[in-house]
């Protein structure tokens, strides 16, 4: 006999850490973070140039302006003599004047340099002093003076070189700075920020590997993004771990009550084959081999039924609909049966209770829930069917005065296939009041029951009335 090749598992695919979303986090946020730092680099040392420039600029104005002052008190005699008493050392200063003919009546430098410079600076013929191609720390100013002269200094000042190198170094240092906070700050933020990321990543691996549905991501109990998507994972965990306990339940009431049938069935089946000669016998084995094929198929069915409403496939022919009419339909489908049980059917159906709804499911639904009724209240007793307005909904309210339904079995009764001890002397699927809440919900409505043990149970089925302004 030919066997199933063993499954295989497909090896997970090797992490690179490299291609992680953690380190392409962590990059992006280094690389944000540095060029807001090269910025700062760079903007540091032009914003203290363009203040050194300006305030030099505005010391060398002051100073001509002295030399001016001096130049129209005493000449040039007193110019050279104030020239040679305020040399500042630390400073290179190129002075002269010229004559309205661009001849230079007087000149002096404190340095080399600034001769040179000063010579560099003087355009070709006319001999003015410019400030383009002025190297930096360096200010040109000039100013006209008596009898159509022209006073023009050139002046170096030591400090505002000192300014920009001092600049350019906490420029590097505040790069370096930068480049150092912006890696270790991008590790340890996308660390600390990815961590309930990493902690659902281990948790999904600890469910595969394991197959435990119980287990949980820890919940930081915050409200940032990432918290609410453990809160959400957890919650489909506990969806899915409820689904899969259902599924198995189901799948152990289907086959304890298809166990009966179907060996209801083989035997019907094999005691047809053997009578040969008794045609009657046949014919009842036959005939009760159809009856619990057409069981196994009502349950399938409505097991399909069940599930197409609850996934909302159902396909659903809503109308305008009054809830009292098919509440009579359902009334006197069972009023046979409830003669033949003992069991008076009491009605108070108002008129006029209009709701948008499929007939055929709805009307199912009364069924369903008569069906109950009448089965678990004793010969003699009564149910009640009530259909009115209340709140904006059409209730169909089905209440007995039957066995009841015990405490601890009332969460459960809206499962499938599930039976509590006290109905199982009676014929059923133990799917009624599951098709009932999924046909209901199907339609937007809700089901409520209560009940007491040895008083009854009341079921309550609310729908939405139809809006009046839709008549």
């Amino acid at each position: 006999m030919s066997s199933a090749p063993p499954s295989r598992r497909v090896a997970a695919a090797p992490a690179r850490p490299w291609r992680s979303l953690g380190l392409r986090l962590a990059i992006w946020y280094a690389s944000a973070t540095l060029a807001s730092y090269v910025a700062l680099a760079a903007i540091l040392p032009m914003t203290v140039n363009a203040w050194a420039e300006r305030d030099g600029q505005a010391s060398t104005e002051s100073l001509l302006t002295r030399y001016k002052d001096t130049f129209e008190a005493g000449g040039t005699d007193a110019l050279h003599a104030m020239f040679d008493c305020h040399a500042d050392p630390r400073s290179s200063v190129a002075l002269r004047l010229i004559d309205d003919r661009n001849v230079e009546l007087f000149s002096a430098s404190s340095d080399d340099e600034s001769s040179h410079l000063a010579e560099a600076l003087s355009e070709k013929g006319a001999r003015h002093l410019t400030r383009v191609g002025a190297p930096i720390g360096w200010h040109v100013a000039a100013v006209s003076v008596s009898q159509g002269r022209q006073l023009e200094i050139l002046v170096h000042h030591e400090s505002a070189s000192l300014r920009w190198g001092r600049a350019r170094r906490v420029s590097l240092v505040v790069l370096g700075c930068g480049l150092l906070s912006a890696i270790l700050g991008a590790f340890f933020i996308t660390r600390r920020a990815l961590l309930p990321v990493a902690e659902l990543a281990r948790a999904t691996q600890r469910i595969v590997e394991s197959g435990d549905l119980g287990l949980r991501v820890q919940e930081r109990g915050t409200t940032d993004s990432l918290d609410r998507l453990a809160a959400l994972f957890n919650r489909m965990l506990s969806r899915n771990e409820s689904l899969v306990r259902a599924m198995k339940e189901s799948l152990d009431n289907v086959a304890h009550d298809l166990r009966t049938p179907l060996t209801r069935l083989r035997a019907g089946a094999e005691l047809g084959l053997r009578e040969t000669t008794d045609q009657k016998r046949a014919q009842e084995a036959l005939a009760e081999v159809v009856e619990e094929s057409d069981r196994v198929l009502a349950m399938l069915t409505t097991l399909m039924d069940i599930t197409e409403a609850e996934t909302g496939s159902m396909k659903l022919y809503k109308q305008a609909q009054d809830l009292a009419a098919i509440a009579r339909e359902a009334i006197d489908l069972y009023d046979l049966v409830s003669t033949e049980r003992g069991v008076h059917i009491v009605t108070h159906l108002d008129p006029g209770v209009i709701v948008e709804v499929d007939r055929q499911r709805i009307r199912q639904v009364c069924a369903n829930l008569l069906d109950n009724a009448i089965k678990y209240t004793a010969p003699g007793g009564r149910v009640e069917v009530t259909v009115a307005a209340d709140e904006g909904t059409g209730a169909l309210t089905i209440r007995d005065n039957g066995m009841g339904i015990a405490p601890e079995d009332i969460p459960r009764v809206w499962d499938r296939l599930y039976r509590g001890d006290r109905s199982r002397s009676e014929h059923g699927l133990g799917l009624g009041l599951s098709l009932v809440k999924a046909v209901v919900m199907a339609h937007g409505g809700e089901v409520n029951l209560k009940s007491d043990v040895g008083a009854g149970t009341t079921v309550e089925v609310r729908l939405r009335l139809r809006d009046a302004g839709a008549l």
